[in-house]
């Protein structure tokens, strides 16, 4: 009879049906206020030139001489590569010829014309023919204002055969080699701008509203592991990547010792402020997602001095790496379920452990 009484005793302390099963052991975290606690956005990304260029010849033509090579530091205005310009130079001889042969007839026009303007004055020449005489002085003006143009043109043509760097940097690839014949447009090689490199990383759409809440932003190159640079925000641009969903984000660089080089990867720290102050952050993990779009948290509470499971519905708003942030539904303070989440039921007994507390944020 003893034994009896002491059974029903411990079933009494369980709710109905709790003696048919043990705990389910979950690993749990407190939903934490965000308050206006700073928060810190990690994106890997990598650096890039301000300038980037495919350079082609801007003729047609044998290439007589590329004067660099892949690692070639360049000016701007220096001479990257020159083609054959033997058959252009001499169609400028022939051109300068011209010239010279028109100002020569030129001159003797205007001097018959000059010597009939007195005759014809006092009527010792007939008008028609001086004004004949002049009509040759015009049209040998024409004629040397022609050669003249040519004259630039062919001389633009010769400078053409020449490829100019537009501005300053390494040869990154040379894709033609002497005695090659290219045609306009054909890029012989590629330039790269060292000076001031940007570093370019890709933020998650929902960044897009506090871009303007950031407090600093840092960098540390895989490169140079242990040292960091410091950054601002230099453009944003609107134009979202349809695969990922993200935006492109251009840090401008604090680098006087010129560590950073256009190719390298590194890791940006975007530390901001919440927009919203009154909201309260968990964990990712901690969320069930359902199709029809609901998303539940796990809370475990006390009752009679057992740990019990029980769902409540939330709103979240934006999720920055491994956080999100709970705008409706939670108050701060809740003991949530992270781990063992996913084969709960309601009021079930649980057997809850503390998640090990993660870093501070900055």
């Amino acid at each position: 009879m003893g034994l009896s009484v002491a059974v029903l005793l411990v079933l009494a302390t369980f709710p109905a049906g709790a003696a048919e099963e043990r705990p389910a052991p979950v690993e749990t975290v407190v939903a934490q206020k965000s308050a206006s606690a700073l928060q810190t956005l990690p994106l890997t990304g990598t650096v890039t030139a301000r300038r980037q260029a495919r350079l082609s010849s801007r003729t047609t033509g044998l290439i007589a001489s590329v004067k660099v090579d892949a690692g070639s530091r360049v000016k701007p205005g220096d001479v990257l590569m020159e083609l054959d310009t033997a058959l252009a130079q001499i169609g400028l001889d022939l051109i300068r010829a011209q010239i010279a042969q028109a100002r020569i007839e030129l001159e003797e026009s205007q001097r018959r014309e000059q010597e009939v303007r007195d005759l014809v004055k006092s009527g010792g020449f007939a008008k028609s023919e001086a004004e004949t005489r002049k009509a040759a002085v015009r049209i040998g003006e024409a004629a040397l204002a022609q050669l003249l143009v040519r004259e630039r043109e062919q001389a633009e043509t010769i400078a053409r055969h020449r490829l100019i760097a537009p501005f300053g940097g390494v040869i990154a690839r040379k894709l033609a080699e002497d005695g090659e014949w290219v045609t306009t447009g054909t890029p012989v090689l590629e330039l790269v701008e060292t000076e001031s490199p940007r570093f370019d990383i890709q933020v998650p759409q929902e960044f897009l509203t506090r871009v303007e809440q950031i407090e600093r932003v840092t960098l540390a190159l895989d490169a140079f592991p242990g040292r960091s640079l410091a950054a601002r925000i230099g453009a944003m641009v609107p134009v979202k990547d349809a695969v990922s969903r993200t935006f492109l984000l251009r840090l401008e660089l604090e680098d006087p010792k010129a560590l950073a080089a256009p190719g390298m990867s590194g890791a940006a720290e975007i530390v901001f402020r919440p927009a919203r102050a009154d909201s309260v952050r968990v964990p990712r993990d901690a969320l069930m997602r359902f199709p029809d779009g609901k998303v539940k948290v796990w809370l475990v509470t006390l009752s009679d001095g057992l740990s019990i499971a029980t769902s409540r519905e939330v709103v979240i708003g934006e999720t920055f790496g491994d956080t999100v942030e709970v705008v409706e539904g939670l108050a701060g303070g809740e003991t949530v379920v992270l781990k063992g989440n996913e084969s709960l039921r309601e009021s079930q007994i649980v057997l809850p452990k503390a998640a090990p507390a993660p870093e501070p944020a900055p």
